[in-house]
């Protein structure tokens, strides 16, 4: 779901909270957080390399040493033809920021600009230089109408720099809903539209250093010729080689694609936009940061499952499958893996390992899993954080029941709802753009059986404590044998067995109490509901009878509580008879019918 928390949301919650806070104890200082706040958000859009408002792009890569040309406004025929004739003399690549308007009115300069090989990116429609000013309607349709029209010449632009530089706070979203991103400049002529072309050059000589993305105009001049513009333009590009910067495209030296080609405007999804640009980063990012705790745990959680799950088994299905973190190592136990990924350029690092490893039983899709084709039956499924991108989970549940072989495994790990996630969650939010849907082991189970799989096992892990029930959601099931996806359904569409918002016992049909205990223990549940006194309770109750850690007996002592109306408080009279589930059965009856 789009999310885009910008710092501007985070210090506008800030200074709110301080505002409150000063009311009670000077209310003379009070405004002043919000007054700050509000002086930001007006300064803030007209420094176009901070990104308050949301991510921009206005500088190259660390330790990139090259430098970026772009020119803006255009395309101009009485400019740009005689441009990209010095570039093509000169060997310079560059990107042109153009309006949709003028490309409508000059389609073969725009032609002319791919075919020399330059990259295109949006410059809005109209060019209207207070357009941030306006609403998200008329930004929408801005944005819109210039991909549209670009997208007529076979190209998608990525890449989007708002008029004069300068942003506002409905942007973000207007450029995550067509999977682009913001690129402003780092070092600009200050020709204010070529209105100053004399000492262009050596305005932008002087500031220039390496890394930058200069901003310049290719459109007629109005106080010079179209000669003196173009000397500066050569003056600019002999100075920059003669200070030792090599002038490199703009795709280069950010990291990202500027345009694409051959796809539908809209197309591509955020997430898709941001793992394309961290492909080549992605495995030092895994693990050598903050998000190393998590993927640590999550390949310890795999590397166990791997003899059990993996060896000997037929054909693979990974979804999300990155830059092959996983991929590799089931591809050395399995006859075949189809690792699908909405990213190519993840996709395309997971190829080039797989060469490396000599593997040659991987295979890459690249689309939404929800949607694209599949390609056939497998005996297991599995993902890696990564279904919570996911749109409508219940649904590609029963999809995925539908190309898994009878008897055949799901294993996935995912965020569980928690409270250290919530703050997970709001770090990608601000990152990203994207809330990431996190679910109970409740809410996993109801929608596992409701697609028709069994044997549904969920264990929660990581940071697992009285206070947190553990971050991530460690998942295994099997589809019914000759059962299609969603038989066992009730009628109302929930799920055969306990009931996890209500768990009363009539909708467990004729189970006996065993049986719905081994469920119980299964399926297991979430910890939204637990006392502290059932903490201490329970703590001691389950030792070794069960295999079961500490915090997984609490949960089954509270919800065999609510499950069957019967309150347990004799823990010395309860232990011996915990021991096995025939004896945590017979225990349950007796006290029912005590």
């Amino acid at each position: 779901m789009i999310c885009p928390l910008s710092p501007a949301a985070v210090f506008g919650f800030a200074a709110f909270h301080f505002y409150a806070a000063l009311l009670l104890f000077d209310s003379r200082l009070a405004p002043l957080p919000l007054l700050a706040f509000l002086l930001a958000c007006a300064i803030a859009p007209f420094i176009p390399d901070r990104g308050f408002y949301l991510p921009i792009v206005s500088r190259g890569k660390r330790g990139e040493r090259g430098i970026a040309l772009t020119f803006d406004d255009g395309p101009d025929p009485g400019i740009t033809p005689l441009l990209l004739d010095l570039l093509d003399k000169h060997g310079v690549c560059a990107t042109f920021f153009v309006t949709g308007e003028r490309a409508a009115r000059h389609p073969g300069i725009i032609r002319e600009i791919l075919s020399r090989g330059h990259s295109i990116g949006n410059h809005s429609f109209s060019h209207m230089p207070l357009l941030m000013l306006k609403g998200m309607r008329t930004l929408r349709r801005e944005v819109n109408a210039a991909q549209s029209i670009l997208g007529r010449f076979g190209i998608v632009p990525l890449a989007f720099r708002p008029p004069v530089g300068i942003t506002n706070p409905h942007l973000w979203r207007v450029l995550l809903e067509q999977g682009m991103y913001c690129v402003n400049f780092s070092c600009r002529a200050a020709d204010m539209g070529n209105l100053r072309v004399a000492g262009l050059s050596s305005r932008v000589l002087r500031r220039v250093s390496p890394g930058d993305i200069v901003a310049l105009h290719d459109v007629t001049p109005p106080r010079a010729s179209a000669e003196r513009l173009l000397g500066e333009f050569e003056a600019l590009i002999r100075g920059l080689k003669g200070k030792g910067l090599e002038i490199v495209p703009m795709a280069r030296l950010i990291g990202k694609e500027v345009m694409q080609r051959g796809i539908t405007p809209g197309g591509r999804q955020p997430a898709t936009l941001f793992y394309d640009a961290l492909a080549a980063e992605y495995d030092r990012e895994q693990f050598n940061s903050a998000v190393s705790i998590s993927r640590r745990a999550e390949y310890a959680l795999f590397e166990a499952r791997v003899p059990l799950l993996f060896e000997g088994a037929d054909r693979v299905l990974e979804i999300g499958a990155g830059t092959g973190i996983f991929t590799l190592a089931m591809a050395r136990h399995c006859r075949e893996v189809v690792a699908v990924d909405i990213s190519g350029g993840m996709l395309e690092v997971l190829r080039q390992k797989a060469v490396k490893e000599r593997l040659v039983n991987i295979r890459t899709l690249v689309g939404n899993a929800e949607t694209i084709d599949l390609g056939g039956n497998y005996s297991l499924a599995c993902a890696f954080s990564s279904l919570y991108y996911l749109a409508d989970l219940p649904a590609f549940f029963n999809r995925l029941a539908h190309h898994l072989e009878p008897g055949g495994r799901l294993y996935f790990i995912t965020s569980r709802r928690s409270l250290f996630g919530f703050f997970t969650r709001i770090g990608n939010a601000a990152r990203q753009g994207l809330w990431l849907k996190a679910h109970s082991r409740g809410e996993i189970a109801a929608m596992l059986a409701a697609a028709g799989f069994e044997d549904i096992q969920v264990s929660s892990h990581l940071f697992k404590s009285w206070v947190s029930g553990g971050m991530l959601l460690e998942v295994a099931a099997r589809k019914g044998r000759g059962r299609p996806a969603g038989e066992g359904c009730l009628e109302d569409g929930s799920p055969g067995g306990y009931n996890e918002k209500s768990l009363t016992p009539g909708r467990s049909g004729s189970m006996t109490v065993k049986e719905q205990l081994k469920k119980i223990i299964i399926e297991g549940i979430n910890l939204e509901e637990v006392r502290p006194e059932d903490i201490v309770d329970a703590a001691p109750l389950f030792g070794d009878g069960l295999g079961l850690d500490s915090l997984d007996a609490v949960e089954l002592v509270v919800l065999i509580q609510k499950h069957f109306g019967i309150e347990i408080k004799d823990m010395e009279e309860g232990r011996e008879a915990f021991r096995s589930i025939n004896s945590l059965a017979a225990f349950v009856e007796e006290r029912r019918r005590g």
